[in-house]
């Protein structure tokens, strides 16, 4: 098999994806915005060849490719790639391009105004029955201004097409409002209720066939926007999805045509009805896929290899904990790092400073932690969490 990964060098953690299909025997071959040496050296010895590209220039990401085909050419084979993949939702579109230019199967351009437009999911979630923000995207501050009086604040103001938190605005009166009009272009925002509830996701992979190898579910402390404006950074891996969760998750995996790709879906959760916010046919961010691992004792980034490859058994273990996120900024907290650790005691899985990019929603440092019990999960997070 003859992989195309492009951006191996982020984020880290990602490198195990590489790893494992090199274990399997798998070609990969890599696009990426990092000088060669940089990468470690596990890394380096695992892919066949890499090109430096501007990932941001579809020109610039297609000669890299062109010259991989020419490098496997002088190897003796036929140029070309049975599967190009970021696991990034920056690289989502150039994903799609590729994947049109070099005929290979994979997302399309013409799939990525419902997977990338928050307004154009919506209108699959309403296309499903499923209830949605009230709401629309809105064309100037005098749209806005008018939906604000028909909706009432506080209200959400986001980008159409945006990752996580970036962009996004609570606004709570029609001033508010009004600072942000030189952000409202025709159509690159929407402008929403906001919704007071609990947000969830769900999460997992799915097979080339569509098939649910694997769901996951996350429980967040607070939203991302919280985190961003420097709230301390919880949530955690559920061990049991809710029924009703699932049932929906897997509508909606049907829905968007997922395929052969993690998915990250995220929702309100009231009472026992889940109201879609967004999908991501990405893997959740940071470091949840390797949480996810904790939880399970397992290895995600070896069943993704397996399945794309074809090559073994994809059967996964059942969770046997919950598993918690806990970041920590730059401020006094009660425990020191030394004590929170013996706190932790051998419920603390990982601790690691987070890359820059990551601090703003992450926060600096982030303990990593599972335990078989929530009860015992949440008073070991509230006490890394106490500050002085």
């Amino acid at each position: 098999m003859e992989f195309l990964y492009l951006s191996p060098e982020f984020p880290p953690n990602y490198a195990h994806f590489i790893l494992a299909l090199d274990k399997l025997g798998v070609n990969v071959w890599a696009v990426g915005e990092a000088e060669f040496h940089e990468l470690p050296e596990r890394l380096r010895s695992a892919i066949r060849y890499y090109v430096r590209a501007d990932l941001h220039s579809g020109a610039s990401a297609a000669h890299a490719a062109a010259t991989l085909m020419a490098a496997q050419q002088e190897r003796g084979a036929s140029p070309g790639f049975d599967r190009i993949e970021s696991h990034n939702e920056n690289w989502l579109g150039l994903e799609a391009q590729l994947n049109e230019t070099l005929g290979v199967d994979g997302i399309r351009p013409n799939d990525l105004e419902r997977l990338k437009k928050k307004s154009a999911m919506k209108r699959v979630f309403q296309s499903l029955g499923l209830p949605v923000a009230p709401g629309e995207p809105v064309q100037d501050i005098s749209h806005a201004l008018a939906l604000a009086g028909a909706l009432g604040y506080p209200l959400v103001l986001k980008p159409d097409e945006g990752v996580g938190a970036a962009g996004i605005h609570r606004v709570d009166d029609a001033a508010a409002l009004q600072n942000l009009a030189a952000e409202i272009t025709p159509g690159s925002h929407l402008l929403e209720a906001f919704i007071d509830a609990p947000i969830v996701s769900y999460d997992g992979l799915a097979d080339t066939d569509g098939n649910i190898l694997f769901e996951n579910s996350l429980v967040y402390g607070a939203g991302v926007l919280a985190y961003v404006q420097g709230e301390d950074t919880f949530f955690y891996v559920d061990r049991n999805i809710p029924i009703a969760l699932a049932s929906v998750g897997r509508r909606l995996v049907e829905a968007f045509n997922v395929r052969g790709k993690f998915f990250h879906f995220e929702f309100f959760a009231q009472g026992g009805t889940y109201m879609p916010i967004e999908i991501n046919c990405r893997p959740p961010g940071g470091a949840i896929l390797d949480m996810m691992n904790y939880s399970i004792d397992g290895d995600l980034y070896a069943a993704y290899a397996r399945m794309i490859s074809r090559k073994g058994d994809v059967q996964l273990p059942n969770k046997r904990y919950y598993c918690a996120y806990v970041g920590r900024r730059d401020r006094a907290y009660r425990l020191s790092h030394a004590a929170a650790a013996a706190r932790c005691g051998e419920r603390l899985v990982e601790f690691g400073e987070n890359p820059p990019v990551f601090q703003g929603a992450m926060s600096r440092y982030r303990y990593i932690v599972r335990s078989p019990s929530l009860a015992d999960l949440l008073e070991v997070s509230r006490d890394i969490l106490a500050r002085d």
